[in-house]
């Protein structure tokens, strides 16, 4: 039925409808909507008990403000319209206005059933994900929430003491990471430059034995967490040992140290490290830690004798 079909039959309707008929349908509206409202009421007082999370609080009243208000809608459209053609198209077009009004807390319910069916991330574990990065806190029907860390980047992977609410739909739109999902630990890489002048060789060895002492103990719970994830997930990592890995930069020699850590732990064990490494460089008469400098090489005293240097004797 189009539009202007449905008005002729509404004005045709109560043109013949006798005043008792509108009166009652007048009482048995102002009913719906009373009772409505008080079960509404009612059912609000029960969900504040229930929830002691403001942002769940907001939103559970919001869906119910929503649906008390759809349903009073579709009632009296029935009271009044009972017995025209057209209600089924008030009743769609109600439906419509009230799945574009709930469209948020609906994908974020969806979100809700996702995270806990396929549990892409638990109480407890650290993850990233739409700009923010922490510790989960906290998993509700429409948010869950985080205590943010500082930036990995940075190195300050501390809790900033603030709490990160994000809507569960953010998990069907946004990247997730998840430091946890399959073992306890994460790679961190400390690098170290030393000056081409140094005894870079000697320096790897100082390195190699320190990241050693600190973190090669780690590497087979790590290796065990890993295979036991792999009728989930295709992980594939060719050592967890810690290395040294070499290579020449702008400033000097660089020396990185990759190893694994637990995923709370990587700028205590940063710390333990540097201060392991500075006190053993500073025994070593022959390395030196490179830094941003500018120096001027004259070639004929410095160079190499094929290259127009110095000849030696």
């Amino acid at each position: 039925m189009n539009p202007q079909d449905a008005v002729a039959e509404l004005e045709a309707y109560f043109a013949n409808a006798s005043r008792g008929e509108i009166v009652s349908q007048v009482i048995w509206s102002l009913v719906v909507v009373v009772g409505l409202l008080f079960v509404r009421r009612a059912i609000g007082r029960l969900l504040d008990k229930r929830f002691t999370d403001p942002a769940d609080r907001y939103r559970w009243n919001k869906v119910l403000r929503s649906v008390t208000w759809a349903v009073i809608a579709v009632i009296v459209a029935a009271i009044w319209l009972d017995g025209v053609s057209g209600l089924a198209t008030v009743i769609a077009i109600i439906a419509a206005g009230l799945a574009i009004a709930l469209r948020d807390p609906i994908v974020d319910l969806g979100g809700w059933l996702y995270i806990s069916a396929r549990h892409p991330f638990k109480l407890g574990d650290r993850i990233a994900i739409a700009g923010e990065r922490g510790d989960v806190v906290d998993i509700s029907p429409f948010v869950f929430t985080l205590m943010q860390v500082g930036d990995a980047v940075a190195g300050t992977r501390q809790s900033t003491g603030r709490l990160v609410l994000v809507p569960n739909k953010f998990i069907f739109t946004n990247p997730l990471v998840n430091e946890n999902l399959v073992f306890d630990y994460i790679w961190h890489e400390i690098p170290v430059v030393v000056t081409f002048e140094s005894d870079w060789q000697r320096a790897k060895e100082i390195l190699e034995e320190t990241v050693n002492r600190h973190a090669a103990h780690l590497a087979p719970d790590a290796e065990a967490q890993a295979q036991a994830s792999l009728t989930q997930y295709m992980v594939s990592v060719a050592s967890f040992e810690p290395r040294v890995f070499t290579r020449a930069v702008n400033s000097g020699v660089e020396l990185t140290m990759r190893f694994l850590c637990e995923v709370r732990q990587p700028r205590e064990m940063e710390m333990a490290i540097w201060e392991d490494v500075l006190r053993a460089f500073a025994g070593e008469p022959r390395i030196d830690l490179a830094y941003t400098t500018s120096r001027v090489v004259r070639n004929t005293e410095e160079g190499k004798p094929a290259l127009g240097g110095p000849v030696i004797g």
